[in-house]
């Protein structure tokens, strides 16, 4: 078992990034240079046979492996797992109900549901809500609900406002399920991705420059090294400049300057993608994303399987440029649409929680 995190001082988090990043990233650093100052070097890069191939898809694997023993490796010394840096899906509980109404003196059928509430009596223990006392005068309506979540009260109960008129018991909503955390951050994580590459079709057709991305052919065997390359390049980038710089940044003390935890990734991440030009400044957009969604969420396979799809799809632009074309337009159309549902959602959820929270403070549960 590992110790419990401990705090480190900001020279050895950078100085253990650093020494992942160089022996895993220096090669592809050195690549990018190269293609950056003579693109014709990526002519030298065509897959025609089996043996480059598998050259090609050792060097990827060996890269991703060098990065999960050094990152498991350092993190076990600060006290953390692999596992704890990539996370887990939070449980659903059931929201929080809160029903006072057992304790109120001279109210009828104490304990039990109003009529109209959602919630029938005896769904929920007295262990597990316990039920405050309260004293004379109750909280007024306007204390407690702002229309259209109260109603006026009716004649005979001001005393007991607004209990016995509420339509509902009102709750904290729970955490989603799985589904939905995998899916809320795979999609905007997703949304960083394609903003990165509308950015490098806007720096192509403005300037009239192609990238110097190596041209590895049409040959079939692009298919295995493409999907090899995808998972190998997606899993290895995030597991050290999303999960490692983030978590080894916190415990050197700049979880509340999160500015430096951006600058360093971004820092990382532009050298090995050197060969877009100028268009290589476009991976900030996915970068700040990816760091924000796994500060916010801590689930790290979400933003590993949308990178590795967006460069699946790159690879199979080279073998079927009209039918990768229209998966990506049917991905940026799922991710647009799927960002607005999450939003919308989200603040859905996160406005009943503070409506909740209002509620607690006025009854003073």
């Amino acid at each position: 078992m590992p110790n419990q995190p401990i705090r480190i001082s900001p020279l050895r988090a950078l100085a253990e990034i650093g020494a992942v990043y160089f022996v895993s990233f220096g090669l592809g650093v050195i690549s990018a240079v190269g293609l950056l100052t003579d693109p014709a070097l990526g002519s030298d890069q065509q897959i025609h046979s089996w043996i480059e191939a598998g050259s090609e898809m050792m060097q990827y694997i060996m890269q991703a492996c060098t990065v999960v023993f050094g990152v498991a490796y350092f993190s076990l010394r600060r006290g953390l797992t692999l596992s704890s840096i990539f996370g887990r899906f939070n449980k659903p509980k059931p929201p929080a109900l809160y029903a006072p109404y057992g304790s109120y003196p001279g109210v009828p059928n104490a304990g039990a549901a109003y009529p109209g509430a959602a919630y029938p009596s005896g769904q929920y223990s007295a262990d597990q809500y316990p039920v405050p006392q309260y004293q004379y005068p109750y909280p007024t309506q306007t204390q407690l609900y702002a229309p259209p979540y109260s109603a006026p009260a009716p004649p005979g109960y001001q005393g007991y406002t607004p209990y016995p008129q509420m339509a509902y018991a009102p709750t904290r909503p729970a955490e989603r399920g799985r589904s939905w955390q995998f899916a809320r951050a795979f999609f905007l994580s997703m949304a960083g991705v394609l903003g990165f590459l509308l950015a490098v079709v806007i720096y192509v057709n403005v300037t009239g420059k192609s990238t110097g991305a190596p041209d590895q052919g049409h040959s079939l065997w692009m298919v295995p090294v493409g999907i090899v390359v995808a998972l190998s390049a997606g899993f290895g980038e995030e597991v050290l400049i999303t999960g490692m710089v983030v978590t080894a940044l916190e415990q050197a003390g700049f979880g509340k300057r999160a500015w430096v935890i951006y600058l360093v990734a971004i820092a990382l991440r532009i050298p090995f993608h050197l060969y877009y030009g100028w268009a290589s400044l476009a991976v900030i957009c996915f970068t700040v994303v990816n760091i924000w969604v796994y500060r916010r969420w801590r689930l790290l396979w979400p933003i590993v399987l949308a990178h590795a799809v967006y460069d699946a799809l790159e690879f199979a632009g080279s073998l079927q440029p009209a039918l990768a074309g229209l998966g990506l337009l049917a991905l940026g159309l799922a991710t647009f649409v799927m960002v607005i549902v999450i939003a919308c959602i989200e603040l859905s959820d996160r406005s009943a929680r503070r409506r909740f929270n209002q509620w607690r403070t006025a009854v003073g549960v």
